[in-house]
């Protein structure tokens, strides 16, 4: 868990899925989050605090509320384009039915955690 400078908590997957177009660069982009800068170009993909969701994809822009840090998020992916987190998803959803040959996906990352 990691602090921002106004208290609340951002949480970042530690084997963090990132999208093709922004390697490199995700770690100024998380930086850039946590201190409430506006991402134009920059997706993020969260595990669902919704009963029986188990993965939302926001515009970073919606982190910039407050709402969202006092929810504590857990960021597990991050995209340039909505498209490609939608890809990141399909990569998650593969990568997990085949080590479990399931498709539960948040449960699979909360156990990593």
């Amino acid at each position: 868990m990691k602090r921002d400078k106004e208290g609340g908590q951002m949480n970042i997957y530690r084997n963090l899925y990132v999208g093709e177009s922004i390697k490199g660069k995700e770690k100024s982009i998380l930086r850039k989050i946590k201190y409430r800068r506006p991402q134009l170009q920059a997706y993020v993909i969260v595990l669902s605090q919704k009963e029986g969701e188990q993965l939302e994809i926001y515009h970073a822009a919606m982190l910039l509320q407050p709402l969202y840090f006092e929810k504590e998020p857990w960021i597990v992916g991050i995209a340039a384009s909505e498209w490609e987190a939608y890809e990141l998803v399909r990569k998650i959803a593969e990568e997990v039915h085949e080590a479990t040959k399931t498709l539960e996906m948040k449960k699979y990352i909360q156990e990593r955690i």
